[in-house]
């Protein structure tokens, strides 16, 4: 789908996009111009901040048609990685689906925050892509989160909307099934750009979640990043702490806006997040075919 640029964040971003021949570009939008940008995210990545601020400051001088491109999602081979239980809310979410209460109790008082791996940077779905339920889960959800683009030198340099499709279910029966809760294709968007850290202050920004479905708003929901009991900066340092990251990682950084247990996504409904300043993110929901649908039963 070619770019809006009304649909862009109001501040500098990066985009990654996608040109007619089918090759990737990386751009700065900026003043509402999209410009092309040499090289790629990863490079950018790469620089520390002031190199990049510097790189950023002289860039920018050969105007794309935003008509003429497809939107991407912000990543390339950047890892992307989740925080759990960061906020009040979302304690008491895992606390409502799990067999196991305490262990989130926990999480949420302790130093260490809860990390996991998301997805690789190609997996990310792109705004006004196809987000993802597995065909084996009962319960499942879209988590609005405020995600962070460190660099390889730990640094953060820019920030994006996403979207962590999660099955409350699958988590619910066991903690340990985590990773089959939340890895699976298409359960991981980002977009619309990455907005540039240095041009933004998220911390007390507001975040809003609308679920559509056959045209009507089935829900709506909104949270103060302010309410985040560790800041982005803190999850990241605890990502960089014993990981070496060439190109950088996304990190989101969890949600405290979470549907009734009465609902759960599925085909067709419509996902719109949006961050002050940052952006605005669209989906669908598809359904994702598991071929193992059953694990098979223990042998005697």
């Amino acid at each position: 789908m070619p770019i809006d640029p009304s649909r862009l964040p109001a501040a500098p971003a990066l985009v990654r996009a996608r040109r007619p021949d089918g090759t990737p570009q990386l751009a700065l939008w900026r003043d509402a111009r999209l410009t092309a940008l040499g090289g790629t995210l990863d490079e950018l990545a790469s620089l520390s901040r002031a190199q990049l601020e510097t790189a950023l400051r002289a860039a920018g001088r050969d105007e794309l048609d935003p008509a003429g491109l497809d939107l991407l999602a912000p990543a390339e081979t950047q890892e992307i990685w989740a925080a759990g239980v960061t906020y009040r809310r979302s304690r008491e979410a895992r606390m409502e689906e799990s067999t196991q209460k305490d262990i989130y109790a926990q999480v949420y008082e302790a130093d260490r925050p809860e990390l996991f791996f998301k997805a690789p940077g190609w997996r990310a779905v792109p705004p006004d892509g196809a987000v993802g339920i597995r065909s084996d889960s009962r319960w499942d959800v879209p988590e609005p989160e405020l995600a962070v683009l460190s660099n390889a030198h730990g640094e953060v340099i820019a920030y994006t909307v996403g979207n962590d499709m999660s099955s409350r279910s699958i988590e619910g029966e066991n903690p340990l099934y985590l990773p089959q809760a939340k890895v699976y294709d298409r359960s991981c968007a980002l977009g619309p750009g990455a907005v540039l850290a240095w041009e933004v202050d998220p911390t007390h920004a507001w975040m809003r979640l609308e679920i559509h479905r056959e045209g009507a708003v089935l829900y709506r929901g909104e949270a103060s990043l302010a309410d985040l009991v560790r800041t982005p900066r803190a999850l990241t340092e605890v990502l960089h702490g014993a990981l070496t990251l060439p190109a950088g990682a996304w990190l989101l950084t969890g949600t405290s806006i979470v549907p009734e247990a009465a609902y759960t996504a599925r085909d067709g409904d419509e996902v719109v997040i949006e961050i002050d300043g940052i952006g605005r993110l669209h989906n669908r929901v598809t359904t994702v075919p598991v071929s193992a649908a059953q694990a098979l039963p223990v042998s005697p």
